[in-house]
């Protein structure tokens, strides 16, 4: 039949999708040597892509990254002297850079950072001992000496330039503010500091590395900046066991109010709170080659909901990754590719759902329904039952106990057709929008002679006895 076979093409193809898309899924996540040895991504850690070659060159160890508030990002390739920029999905948009002590030149680009807002992209080169200003399409501008910079960061009023301990404050255009802190192991002192991100009131939050701890601090203060909260403490000698932080080397602040630091020696990420410094959560054993695992991880930055670019040092590749806590790391969340099946789902079910029953009768029936005094009870149930214009016309002017029948008949059909079994079986097929809608197609017949007699015709067929068995008339 004509409905239960459009039926049956809108599942196969239903399912041929259902499949695909897991398809995908399994392709996109499936399994190779290092995810069979390593157990694929750590929990909570959503791999997106990992980026190994930018516009034909192979991102050999990329280490500083600077993200802008649309999520396009800039990293900084140490070992040939380029900066790449790719935008938020992790496509390449341009590099520029090349070797020299000229100025605009670079020997080791480490540290990044990018101020849409001014058009300047800052490059900290520690071998130059300079950093530089670019626009952010690559155009140099300016570059001024600083003493072992390491990694600038985009301030409301210029630029903080962190060194091997002072933090150097300068302009945007590069013109020197000032100087906070020194090089030391009391708070509000740095011991070569690979990383910070601006906080709320103007303040920083420095991952200062080689004293393994992260601070908060107010750019105030010559010999120590003023510390809001430290996390960590530096070790009592080298590989210290119980230190916090093996070497924390990137810091990202989220749009709730979280801090990620990168730890590039522990592999880790812990989470913090930026007003309080209370750790809220770690990501740990993050070593590996597998994508959502990393090899000497060096910089993070924020791109926006729960989505990060890290760069995967010395794997040679830049990931893109989506960092999911505890209480968020679900099956939907983890794969929000599932919600498209929810829409499907109810594409699925909406033809079931429009398609309403809609209910013929035979002439047999109707006689059959008249001598037993079924009208009413065929009228209740049906409410609007379609009969061959002749039929209507014989049983229109019929009334049962004050119910007139001619309000729930409607005349289909061939009017006078020879083939009357035809005819009726014709009317009972969808047309047009009502087959994508998928009526239940209901026949009232009167017995199982007359049910035999219209068996090519569509949808389900019922004998006026069966309705009795199953419905009464109220009294």
């Amino acid at each position: 039949m004509r409905s239960n076979r459009a039926l049956l093409w809108i599942l196969v193809l239903l399912l041929a999708l259902l499949l695909g898309l897991a398809a995908l899924f399994f392709w996109l996540t499936g399994d190779t040597e290092d995810r069979r040895q390593e157990g694929g991504a750590p929990s909570g850690v959503v791999p997106v892509r990992s980026i190994y070659v930018a516009n034909g060159e192979n991102l050999r160890r990329p280490v500083g990254l600077a993200a802008a508030d649309d999520g396009d990002f800039y990293v900084t390739l140490r070992d040939t002297q380029r900066i790449v920029e790719f935008d938020r999905g992790g496509d390449w948009v341009r590099t520029w850079g090349e070797r020299g002590l000229e100025q605009g030149q670079m020997l080791v680009p480490i540290g990044v950072a990018v101020d849409r807002a001014a058009d300047h992209v800052y490059v900290a080169d520690r071998s130059r001992l300079r950093v530089l200003c670019f626009t952010t399409q690559g155009e140099f501008l300016w570059e001024i000496p600083v003493l072992n910079p390491l990694a600038p960061v985009v301030m409301p009023d210029g630029v903080a330039v962190l060194t091997f301990g002072p933090v150097v404050l300068l302009s945007d255009q590069g013109e020197l503010q000032g100087e906070v802190g020194t090089r030391g192991l009391e708070s509000g002192q740095f011991d070569y500091p690979r990383s910070a991100v601006p906080a709320q009131g103007g303040e920083l939050i420095v991952a200062d590395s080689n004293n393994n701890r992260v601070q908060r601090v107010a750019l105030e203060g010559e010999t120590t900046a003023t510390v809001r909260w430290v996390d960590g403490k530096p070790g009592r000698f080298q590989d210290d066991p119980k230190v916090e932080y093996g070497l924390p080397t990137g810091v990202a602040l989220d749009d709730r109010g979280r801090v990620f630091v990168l730890d590039g020696f522990k592999h880790a990420i812990r989470v913090l709170d930026a007003d309080t410094g209370r750790l809220i959560h770690t990501f740990e054993e993050l070593q590996g080659k597998s994508d959502g695992r990393f090899n000497l991880p060096t910089s993070i930055a924020y791109l926006g909901g729960e989505t990060f670019a890290i760069t995967d040092t010395y794997n040679d590749r830049v990931q893109i990754v989506r960092l999911l806590l505890p209480e968020e790391d679900n099956v939907l969340r983890r794969n929000p590719w599932l919600w498209w099946l929810v829409p499907l789902a109810m594409l699925a079910i909406l033809p079931f759902v429009l398609g309403r029953k809609r209910w013929f009768a035979t002439d047999e029936a109707l006689k059959r329904a008249m001598d037993e005094g079924q009208l009413r009870l065929l009228a209740a149930v049906s409410r609007k039952l379609h009969v061959l214009p002749e039929v209507y016309e014989r049983f229109a002017d019929v009334t049962e106990e004050g119910v007139a029948l001619a309000e729930y008949l409607a005349a289909v059909g061939e009017k006078g057709s020879e083939d009357p079994i035809g005819a009726l079986s014709r009317a009972m097929r969808p047309q047009g929008l009502e087959r994508v809608l998928l009526p239940r197609v209901v026949l009232v017949v009167a017995d199982d002679d007359d049910a035999e007699a219209y068996r090519e015709a569509p949808g389900k067929r019922v004998t006026l006895e069966q309705l009795q068995a199953e419905y009464r008339i109220a009294e």
